[in-house]
């Protein structure tokens, strides 16, 4: 129906895993790299999670199409069988054939034994891979831990990747499934997109479909991603009905007030899905208004019915007020007049590493910024985080009702309470609380990517790549790493890299990602690198 209305070739926001319209945000290319690591590694679990809908499919169709031929792959998406129940589906899915009558448990775990000594001996490899793995029961996930057990003298002949909600961590945290937590070798969660990746997302369904202009609002973007928490599935929903309700009212775009009516037909508006989360519901709130409403006398009633006027409120079929729309916010001076759209404050950025820029031109602001020869790292967090990336950032604004657009803050310094605002004019200080009480919390940043191969580097990239890794780690003198030679990424390479990891508070998951370089450029104070000015006191 509203396809040819937006010009779109066909609705881009199916529910349906649709590999055309593959987006990996950067978590999920860490992820998706952790789990073709995890391939090549030698027995064990890898762990995989996510909340519903986060994208964990997503992730493992991507890697399923990355894998190499000489890799067997077993996939098992209904976990909810017993031991023997699933040893047959196993079997079944690497294609061996077992007579019903001789299906003990024994013959199984034998006739598995088998085939993956005869993989071994060509020179392959087996996967198993168990969607849904938080319907597992214990008793079943033990038997699979002895799976990990079928080995020769020097290889393991299984590796296991285990898919599941958080419940599936929270199940292997309990002292009964200790020797099965203490063999998962990479563990990795899939969080919510902040509210970057959200507005990246959905502009990337619509590229795909053939839209050549964004039919949502910048204020509906922010209510779509506050509603959905991130989520790309509620995202697919939430936009597929308001693109819906756009087309019948004959509105030429999605405004913020469409999202909201197809909020509330999917079962809630956008500020109560968000707000019970924090224990108060609009009812609620209403409820306390009336009260003191009704104690004030008739100042509370004139006070009630100039409210059922504002334009942020809309009555409802009960005829009782109900908030649909976020409070009235102004930002102070002198961040209003530092805000600036998100190529303004792009080319602000910029002009920190040296780069100076009339106009991004086509495209997104960090898809211009690649042809640069940096990279963009968005993320979700406080001041302190910012600091520990010692780098320049772009901060996402809470829309206001005069301005609903996205805009944006370029910090460019900070000291003790004070933090240094690009602005048109200049620098500007402003206070740290007054800061974080305009910011939504969103930044990017940028950095500098490897100077060949990916954002990541890990086994199977490039030689030079890993050499150049090799060389920024050496430069760190607590590690005691001196090793430049030895070809590839090898054990000693990872262990060194984990270490530094773990001394900067990151994850050791042994890649090297985004955060990990950033923090590896700071220690050994790469040269051009973009840093946070100390503001003087």
């Amino acid at each position: 129906m509203y396809p040819s209305y937006f010009g779109l070739s066909e609705p881009c926001f199916s529910i349906a895993p649709d590999p055309r319209y593959l987006f990996l945000s950067a978590q999920h290319r860490e992820a998706l790299a952790h789990l073709v690591y995890g391939a090549g590694e030698q027995g064990g679990f890898v762990l995989l999670t996510g909340e519903v809908g986060t994208g964990k499919t997503t992730v493992c169709r991507a890697f399923l199409e990355q894998l190499p031929e000489h890799v067997e792959v077993a996939l098992i998406l209904n976990p909810s069988l017993t031991a023997s129940e699933l040893l047959i589906a196993v079997c079944e899915e690497f294609g061996i054939e077992i007579a019903v009558g001789e299906r003990s448990l024994k013959r199984l775990v034998d006739a598995l034994n088998q085939y993956l000594l005869v993989l071994h001996a060509e020179g392959r490899r087996a996967l198993l891979i168990i969607d849904e793995a938080q319907n597992l029961r214990p008793r079943v996930l033990e038997q699979i831990r002895l799976l990990t057990n079928l080995e020769t003298s020097t290889h393991k002949l299984l590796q296991i990747f285990l898919i599941g909600q958080p419940e599936l961590r929270r199940m292997l945290a309990r002292a009964q499934l200790r020797q099965v937590d203490q063999r998962i070798t990479a563990r990795v969660h899939l969080h919510p997109f902040d509210r970057t990746e959200t507005s990246a997302y959905i502009g990337h369904r619509l590229a795909i479909a053939g839209c050549e202009r964004m039919p949502f609002t910048a204020m509906a973007l922010w209510r779509i991603h506050r509603w959905s928490r991130g989520l790309p599935r509620l995202i697919n929903i939430l936009c597929d009905r308001a693109l819906l309700g756009a087309y019948v009212s004959r509105h030429p775009r999605v405004d913020a007030g469409i999202v909201a009516r197809a909020a509330r037909e999917l079962g809630g508006d956008p500020i109560e899905h968000h707000d019970r989360s924090r224990g108060a519901s609009p009812a609620w709130v209403v409820g306390v208004v009336l009260a003191v409403a009704l104690g004030a006398g008739w100042w509370g009633m004139r006070w009630l019915d100039a409210r059922s006027s504002h334009p942020l409120v809309e009555s409802g079929a009960s005829g009782v007020a109900e908030v649909v729309e976020p409070l009235s916010r102004r930002l102070p001076e002198p961040l209003r007049s530092a805000a600036a759209t998100e190529p303004e404050a792009m080319l602000r950025l910029l002009r920190r590493w040296g780069v100076e820029l009339d106009t991004l031109g086509e495209g997104t602001p960090c898809a211009r910024v690649a042809t640069l020869g940096l990279r963009c790292e968005s993320g979700r967090g406080t001041l302190a985080v910012l600091r520990r990336l010692d780098r320049p950032a772009l901060l996402a604004v809470e829309p206001e009702e005069e301005a609903p657009e996205s805009r944006y803050l370029v910090l460019t310094g900070l000291h003790r309470g004070v933090a240094l605002i690009a602005g048109p004019e200049g620098m500007v200080e402003v206070a740290t609380k007054a800061l974080e009480r305009a910011w939504s919390g969103d930044f990017v940043v940028l950095w500098q990517p490897p100077p060949v191969g990916g954002a990541v580097i890990g086994p199977g990239d490039e030689a030079e790549a890993i050499r150049w890794l090799r060389r920024l780690l050496a430069g760190v003198p607590e590690l005691g790493f001196s090793d430049l030679e030895t070809p590839g990424f090898d054990p000693v390479l990872r262990k060194a890299l984990e270490r530094f990891q773990r001394s900067q508070g990151l994850e050791a998951d042994g890649l090297a990602g985004a955060r990990t370089l950033i923090a590896l450029h700071n220690q050994v104070d790469l040269p051009g690198i973009a840093r946070l000015r100390e503001v003087s006191p």
